[in-house]
């Protein structure tokens, strides 16, 4: 290590920490938008896939089975249900997530 150089000053160190702050405020504002999307999506695939799978089971069993299509009603009916159900499940948790963070985000400012 040579002599010359010293290390740098408080005010270098606080200035780079403001702009840090700064860039993670903007991007947190950025992500804003794209979680709602994620949440949208997730929530139209999770009861997407609770009829799918309701549906496909049904079917087979009506097809083992040898009946009329009581099975891939019922079935179904149950999937979407449980698409729904999972569906306000991720729903709540994210507001969970933002309600947290956003408590965060105040005790940082105050």
């Amino acid at each position: 290590m040579s002599g010359d150089s010293q290390p740098p000053s408080l005010k270098d160190f606080s200035e780079r920490l403001r702009a840090a702050r700064e860039n993670q405020e903007d991007a947190r504002e950025i992500r804003g938008p794209s979680r709602q999307y994620g949440l949208a999506y997730r929530v139209a695939i999770v009861m997407a896939a609770g009829l799918a799978v309701g549906a496909g089971l049904g079917w087979a069993l009506d097809r083992w089975l040898g009946t009329r299509p009581v099975f891939l009603v019922v079935l179904a009916l149950m999937g979407f249900a449980a698409g729904v159900l999972n569906s306000w499940r991720a729903a709540q948790q994210a507001v969970r997530a933002a309600e947290e963070e956003e408590g965060k985000g105040e005790d940082r400012r105050g």
